[in-house]
């Protein structure tokens, strides 16, 4: 499996993408051709197999499971099928490593089965729901027993008496029709999955070429109804089947050429399956000058040679119906967007939020600390191009298309671009960093990492009044420089929530004293701590030098802590760390923090008035800022921010584009 080990790599301005080069095969069609391959009686060769992390998963998953599965050389694999009900039980936990695919096609396969076969994964698969899969599986007739939300390590109870059924899927999703189908395999009558809009069909691509029988009907409407009658007689032979080159991984080098002027480059023998072209569509909409040569088709895949020049973009709004032929290229695209003129929108991205990471959120995330202009808003992405800065340190969640996606950002950004860990590109396309820089690129080591040196731990204070964002941008801030956080008002609420639960008065100073000399870990996890009395309590407090005196060490402790930290508050900058190396005031007018706090509240399913929310915060406002001790106000050195018109991610854009830029590199 994938070595864990962080890998950084930055990737610096190029001077133009050139070449005639071939990607490694497609990840999509590399699982499937090995576990169809080991439904068929006969040996299938198999060529152009992507020997990436995800792939390999598979391979050992079904060598545990009784089937042969061989590497003769670079690319070329063997298979001894064992046919439908060949399979045997795993005297060993199947490990998917980072693999959702992997993962729910193995599910489908041995649901037909009289065994019980446990999978798991790593920390970012076991994360990933697997309900989608479960649902018809276990209509199917398996018992799956998993953690909460049906996630990984979980265990598939097959069953030799499955039934065929009858499933339309909620949303479109290539995985849970091909673990349908797979399972249909060996289930007798007919299986049948019905799809309202297409998802990938190299399932049924590859059925067909290994000689089953798949019958697809299309609706007047577009709906899809695939049938598949189990236990076919599918005659024993010998097979091959090559791999065509990954379009979501040539999507990296097109777009690379795209934005870097003088390129150009051919990459050959892609699959260009009209269900995975969307971003070359996209593309040629933006004004790109994209080509595709020498079409034909293999093993049931249409395949071409893909010619890409550099050309200028323009923003284009991308139908959410586009996003099942592209649903893997969207952070690529999202780095081409901010190359391109205007704001481009990208529609129906809900899929996103659960890939390797909430992959939508790192997008949006992972621009803004590079300079760009990007929200999300529902299912929706909107990024504003231009000319992009760069410079940024971007946080990747182990997740190998962030990775890639924005070191092909640092290619044609102004200054170099740092991904803080690029392991997980292994997953699949393993020589991407050797091939891009044979292609012109210059990925490399950094010489540091975007941290203050080892010698002085990086403090960073956020000071200001209630609502003005300040508790959303020091968490992300320290989740991105990998810094401690303390949410210091949560003390000052902590105080606040042992007197109002205890029948005491928060005008009483020494109970108020003795409460803050009480506080623990578990009262600062309380959810009880974002209730408005215990804010108003909090405000009270906070005003009393006993009280400040008694939680002034704690704060200056966890601050001192050797990772650095990020601490947030109304006297940080002021009292708490006035040495610490950023500070931040952030404020915003009243009407526009009263808005932000009454929309909080009533996401957590709190009745309140507007009115009452705007007169709170005007009192609290009062009282911070006439108190006798460290009355809230900026310190002389603190950098003012006003967020009345910006959004979290355009303030965080900010703050991280400073603090990089100060950072000794």
């Amino acid at each position: 499996m994938t070595d864990k080990t962080p890998c950084p790599l930055s990737s610096s301005r190029a001077d133009r993408i050139s070449g005639d080069v071939a990607v490694a095969g497609d990840k999509s069609i590399s699982h499937r051709a090995l576990m169809l391959a080991s439904q068929v009686q006969g040996t299938t060769q198999i060529s152009g197999l992507l020997e990436g992390d995800d792939v390999l998963a598979t391979a050992k998953a079904l060598a545990r499971l009784g089937v042969v599965v061989t590497r003769k050389s670079a690319g070329r694999w063997e298979v001894a099928g064992v046919g439908a009900g060949g399979l045997k039980e795993s005297k060993d936990v199947l490990d998917m490593g980072n693999s959702g695919t992997s993962a729910r096609l193995l599910m489908g396969l041995v649901t037909p089965y009289p065994f019980t076969t446990f999978f798991t994964g790593d920390e970012s698969l076991r994360a990933r729901p697997m309900a989608r899969v479960i649902v018809p599986l276990s209509q199917m007739g398996a018992t799956v027993t998993a953690r909460e939300n049906g996630r990984m390590p979980l265990a598939v109870i097959g069953t030799d008496k499955a039934q065929a059924i009858r499933y339309e899927l909620p949303v479109a999703s290539a995985q849970v029709k091909s673990a349908i189908l797979l399972a249909g395999l060996n289930v007798a009558g007919k299986t049948t999955v019905i799809e309202r809009a297409r998802s990938r069909d190299h399932t049924e691509n590859m059925l067909r070429h290994l000689g089953f029988v798949v019958d697809i009907a299309v609706q007047p409407d577009g709906t899809r109804i695939i049938s598949l009658a189990g236990k076919q007689a599918v005659l024993q032979a010998d097979r091959e089947i090559q791999v065509p080159g990954d379009p979501s991984s040539a999507a990296f080098l097109a777009v690379a050429a795209l934005l870097c002027p003088g390129s150009h480059i051919i990459i050959r023998n892609v699959c260009v399956n009209p269900l995975r072209t969307g971003l070359f569509v996209t593309l040629e909409e933006m004004g790109g000058t994209i080509a595709f040569r020498n079409e034909r088709v293999v093993a049931g895949e249409k395949i071409a040679d893909i010619e890409v020049t550099h050309s200028k973009l323009q923003a284009v709004e991308v139908p959410a119906n586009r996003a099942p032929s592209m649903i893997d290229e969207y952070p690529i695209l999202a780095v081409a967007a901010a190359f391109a003129e205007g704001e481009t929108v990208m529609h129906g991205l809900g899929e996103l939020r659960v890939k390797e990471s909430d992959r939508l959120a790192a997008i949006v995330q992972s621009l803004a600390v590079c300079g760009v202009t990007a929200r999300a808003e529902g299912d929706s992405l909107f990024v504003r191009g231009g000319n992009v800065r760069g410079g940024g340190a971007v946080k990747t969640h182990f997740d190998h298309r962030i990775a890639m996606s924005f070191l092909v950002m640092g290619m044609a950004s102004q200054e170099p671009i740092t991904v803080d860990d690029a392991a997980a590109i292994k997953t699949s396309f393993p020589n991407f960093v050797e091939l891009m820089n044979g292609l012109g690129a210059k990925i490399t080591p950094p010489s540091t990492c975007a941290k203050a040196s080892v010698d002085t731990p990086l403090i960073v204070a956020i000071d200001g009044p209630a609502a003005s964002g300040k508790g959303t941008l020091a968490r992300r801030i320290a989740e991105h420089f990998g810094l401690d956080y303390l949410d210091t008002g949560s003390l000052y609420r902590a105080v606040g929530m042992k007197l109002v639960y205890s029948g005491k008065d928060p005008h009483d100073r020494e109970e108020a004293m003795h409460a803050a000399e009480a506080i623990d870990a578990e009262d600062l996890a309380n959810p009880r701590l974002r209730q408005e009395r215990i804010g108003q309590a909090a405000s009270i407090v906070s005003a009393y030098p006993e009280v400040r005196g008694a939680l002034l060490e704690f704060q200056r402790n966890f601050a001192k802590g050797k990772k650095g930290a990020v601490l947030d508050g109304r006297d940080i900058g002021t009292v708490v760390c006035p040495n610490a190396q950023f500070k931040f005031f952030i404020t915003a007018t009243l009407y526009a923090r009263a808005k932000r706090r009454h929309r909080e509240l009533q996401g957590e399913g709190i009745e309140v008035v507007f009115e009452s929310v705007l007169e709170d915060l005007r009192e609290r406002d009062e009282r911070d800022e006439k108190r006798a001790i460290a009355p809230l106000k900026p310190a002389a050195d603190a950098i003012i921010m006003d967020t009345s018109t910006l959004d979290a991610s355009e303030v965080f854009a900010k703050a991280c584009a400073i603090i990089a830029g100060k950072i000794p590199n």
